[in-house]
């Protein structure tokens, strides 16, 4: 095989002996062709330490990877690169292959080509790595978002909070997955900076966290969609919308008290504003964030536990505090239609949220598949670009008048 490599004009080979000897940073290389094996870790951690050079900035391209592997049927081997049928083999050198394939996905999440070929099917082997060789690699990942926050000072968030200038909210249309139709939203804060253009979430929300501007911000958006849902009140219109909070924000004294009087005076029943409480920040006192949320229901707020499945701390949560909603994590969802480990963890919430008589919204919804996935695993109510991105005002108000 290595003899047909090196006769090629589109490949130039070199050996190396183990995983330390490979010298990404100082050459660009474009395929990284290893042997998988149980007892060659080596190859299993090469996505993680390419990914980690990657996210560093310390590779000026991110290799493809290739995974060989030894069998008799070499025929499994291309169901496994194709991602189906693959069951046929239950392991693939030692290891399971339901594992390696959850594995490779994983990988591809992260930015990385990977692939899985024969060793001993020559022509499947060249095929595939001609393909990588003309495939585009991922750039750097830390380029834009690390140089933004590098730029923004503390300044530029603490202005933009207590003004409001620059922000908005636009709003993301929550779907009847059966009949297409329109049953909610989830409010969405956007920033666009007059030098750096639009700022993105993960660098806005943690240094308002930092700077404890987490209530006014909240203030800001709670404003705006109380108007909106003024406006869709008057059009005879009876759907919820979503704020985030995190626990902090939930906690503050009063909040319950001031919100539901924000909600009388305009003259809208409480349960239209929803609260969906976030896991960016872990509650100091479990003891205080139920408090907070019992005394927001007994208001008639709905309380939504958002991203479950993100983390241990959301089941900790639903097993202690009394939601009315909980959201499926949008990357577990995007894993469904790869995994059949993700859509059985899917099934299994649907009933979760049944036993506890809780409405369930899913998020994340990328691609058409994954809405016909997600109805037969029984979830009813699902938001994401496959069905609509995040509106404007005008946007989203026009859509649900229709």
């Amino acid at each position: 095989m290595t003899e047909r490599l090196s006769g090629s004009d589109l490949f130039h080979i070199e050996h190396v002996e183990s995983l330390s000897n490979l010298r990404l940073r100082k050459q660009p290389v474009d395929i990284v062709m290893a042997e998988i094996h149980a007892d060659q870790a080596d190859s299993l951690m090469l996505p993680c330490w390419v990914s980690e050079l990657n996210a560093s900035d310390r590779l000026r391209r991110a290799p493809h990877i290739v995974w060989t592997i030894q069998t008799s049927t070499p025929d499994n081997a291309i169901s496994l690169v194709a991602g189906i049928e693959h069951d046929r083999m239950d392991t693939i050198n030692d290891i399971p292959s339901a594992a390696l394939e959850s594995h490779a996905s994983l990988t591809r999440a992260s930015g990385i080509q990977v692939e899985i070929v024969a060793e001993n099917h020559p022509d499947q082997l060249l095929r595939v790595l001609e393909k990588l060789a003309s495939t585009e690699h991922s750039d750097p990942i830390l380029l834009q978002s690390k140089k933004l926050e590098l730029l923004l000072s503390e300044d530029d968030v603490v202005s933009v909070v207590t003004t409001g200038d620059d922000l908005r909210v636009m709003l993301q249309p929550q779907y009847d997955l059966a009949n297409h139709r329109v049953v909610g939203a989830e409010a969405l804060i956007r920033w666009r900076h007059p030098l750096h253009g639009d700022i993105p979430l993960s660098i806005l929300i943690p240094m308002v966290d930092k700077l404890g501007l987490d209530l006014l911000l909240f203030s800001y958006i709670e404003k705006t969609v109380i108007e909106i849902l003024g406006i869709l009140d008057r059009q005879n219109i009876d759907i919820p919308i979503a704020i985030n909070a995190s626990a902090r924000t939930l906690c503050a004294a009063g909040l319950a008290t001031r919100l539901a009087a924000k909600m009388h005076k305009a003259g809208l029943p409480t349960r239209r504003l929803k609260i969906e409480l976030t896991e960016q920040m872990t509650p100091d006192n479990e003891l205080a964030l139920s408090a907070s949320i019992m005394t927001l229901r007994a208001k008639g707020f709905l309380i939504s536990l958002g991203d479950f499945a993100a983390g241990a701390a959301t089941l900790a949560l639903l097993a202690h505090i009394p939601f009315d909603e909980m959201k499926i994590d949008g990357k577990l969802v995007r894993a469904a239609g790869q995994s059949p480990q993700s859509s059985e963890i899917i099934s299994g919430i649907v009933s979760l949220a049944s036993l506890f008589n809780l409405n369930l919204v899913t998020g994340g919804i990328e691609d058409r598949s994954s809405i016909e996935l997600l109805n037969r695993l029984g979830c009813s109510t699902g938001q994401g670009f496959a069905l609509a991105h995040p509106l404007e005002q005008d946007e989203f108000l026009n859509l649900v008048a229709r």
